[in-house]
Order: C-alpha cells, then sequence, then structure tokens
C-alpha cells in the first residue's frame, strides 16, 4: 500500500484545504473517482497502486555453496545463470581441475564473471586490466567507498575474464611469450625429484615438485604457501637462500619453485615444475627485482 495520508470527506472544506489539491478534489468527487494516478474511494479511501519489481534484484555479494551428492559444476553453474569457467575462475582450488566432491565449499559469482579475493599487491587498475575489465565497474558493483582495497578483500568483478586452464601451452609457445621475461634463462633438466612424499599435491604441478623436495606439512595452491607456511611458524622472508621455497603469483593460482643456489651477483637458481610445460622439470635462473611485485617471498 501506499503511505498517502487520507481525510473523511464530511470534514469542513476549510480543513481539507489544507491538506493540499488532492484532498481539495476528494470533496470534489465525493463518491469517488481519480486524480492523476491516485484513486479515491467512497469515505474517503485513497487507493494508490504500487508498481511490484518482477525480476530479482541484483546481488553484489558471492554465494557461498556446498556441493550435493551427486552434482557437477555444470549443474550448478547451470543453476545459478554462470559458467563452469567462471566457477572455476572464482576458487582457486578448481584451477587445475572442473571437478568437485561432495561437501566441498565453492564461492559463486551472483552474476557473469569472477570472485577473487584481494592480495596485497592488488590495486583496481591491476585488477581491472587482469580481469578485462573498467575498473570503475569493479568500484561501482562492490559498492567501494575509495579506490584503496584491503588486503583478503572479497570483490565480485562482472564480465571479468580469466586465463586459460592448464595443461598450459607447450614448451615451444611458452619460449616465444614474450611476457615471462625470467624464463629466457630456463632449460629443460632431466631430473630429479626429491624424497619426499607429495601424495598430497596433483602430480605434474609445481606444488607436488616442490613438495617433494621439501617436507611440506601445509596445503592450498601455490600463491597461498607463503601465508600458510607462515602460519604454521615456518621463517619467511625476502631473501633468498639455498633450500628455500620460492613463492611467486606468476600464474592466477600461484607458482613455487625450489631455490638451489644463491649467486655472487645477487641472482638465484631455481628448479621447479609445470612452468615451462606440465609435468617437466626445469631450471632458470633469476635477477633481483626482476619479478616485481610477482615475488611474495621465500619459505626457510
Amino acid at each position: 500500500m501506499s503511505s498517502y495520508a487520507s481525510v473523511d470527506r464530511n470534514l469542513a472544506s476549510s480543513l481539507t484545504a489544507r491538506l493540499g489539491a488532492v484532498n481539495a478534489e476528494a470533496i470534489v468527487v465525493s463518491e469517488g473517482g481519480t486524480v492523476g494516478d491516485v484513486s479515491l474511494g467512497r469515505y474517503s479511501t485513497i487507493i494508490k497502486p504500487v508498481a511490484i519489481p518482477t525480476a530479482a534484484q541484483i546481488v553484489h555479494t558471492p554465494y557461498f555453496y556446498t556441493v550435493a551428492a551427486g552434482e557437477t559444476l555444470a549443474k550448478i553453474a547451470s543453476r545459478y545463470n554462470v559458467t563452469v569457467a567462471q566457477i572455476r575462475w572464482s576458487n582457486t582450488d578448481l584451477l587445475s581441475s572442473d571437478s568437485v566432491t561432495t561437501g566441498q565449499q565453492i564461492m559463486i559469482p551472483p552474476v557473469p564473471g569472477i570472485v577473487v579475493t584481494v592480495r596485497a599487491s592488488d590495486t583496481v587498475q591491476s585488477l581491472g586490466a587482469k580481469y578485462q575489465v573498467d575498473p570503475q565497474v569493479i568500484i561501482d558493483f562492490n559498492r567501494l567507498r575509495s579506490p584503496q582495497l584491503s588486503t583478503g578483500l572479497t570483490l565480485v568483478i562482472p564480465g571479468g575474464v580469466g586465463g586459460d586452464f592448464p595443461p598450459p601451452p607447450t614448451l615451444w609457445q611458452l619460449l616465444q611469450h614474450t611476457g615471462w621475461g625470467s624464463f629466457a634463462t630456463a632449460h629443460v633438466v632431466g631430473c630429479c625429484l626429491g624424497p619426499y612424499n607429495a601424495s598430497r599435491f596433483p602430480v605434474g604441478w609445481c606444488t607436488w615438485y616442490v613438495a617433494t623436495k621439501r617436507n611440506v606439512t601445509w596445503s592450498g595452491n601455490a600463491g597461498w604457501w607463503y601465508a600458510n607456511a607462515a602460519a604454521q611458524g615456518y621463517a619467511v622472508g625476502p631473501t633468498p637462500k639455498v633450500g628455500a621455497i620460492m613463492v611467486t603469483w606468476e600464474s592466477l593460482a600461484g607458482h613455487v619453485a625450489y631455490v638451489e643456489s644463491v649467486n655472487a651477483d645477487g641472482s638465484w637458481t631455481v628448479s621447479e615444475m609445470n612452468a615451462l610445460a606440465f609435468d617437466v622439470i626445469d631450471v632458470r635462473t633469476i635477477k633481483p627485482g626482476q619479478l616485481g611485485t610477482e615475488l611474495e617471498g621465500f619459505i626457510y
């Protein structure tokens, strides 16, 4: 119902006149009538039609969903009117696979796009460039009062587009990729895995390889290893040391490598997997400052 007030039509005109044209007209059409879009019933009842929205209001925060028995990402995506790719881009543990298990917790974008968790190095501009959207769209949709982002903030990026899903491009394609400057020194080696059991990580990935070189007691995608290791009490820092784990954000889910040596000029050499090609070990040398903000740090 409307919040319009009404006055009995039998009141003196000297009183109703104070209330404006609608009530004055109500006396003239004492048995009912219409003034503009207001219907006047008998006994001074005012009926104001209310427009009822037929479309659901847009949600601005992600859905947190628990996978039910027998469900697939395709079924879930169809229910929420998004694509399988958009759900995978929004959940780093789905980047390597589109399989889900009963009870698994996933985030679903409320509109076609991507859900991201802000990292320390992220800005609205960098996220816009990374996911191919106007930075102002990110600000407006998330109702941000300031373009300054805080680490750990969850954002919805409408229309965002993520990167390719693995397996990664072939070796020769990556070698022609001019954006990976630190890979100019990389070369494939024939061996070797380390002595540790890395069964908690998928075979062929960077996390699996490094977990064979070090006793990794934490879990998660590569980019979060730095924080996860620190949370368990491991020493971390910005300086390369032999035997340390290098953590970077060179890919959407991050990347880890094992520091084999630190050189006199300050550069360091790492061994790694799934950098040049899937399930392939390579070695590369990295110069100080070469990775920029993509270098998260080292786990000692």
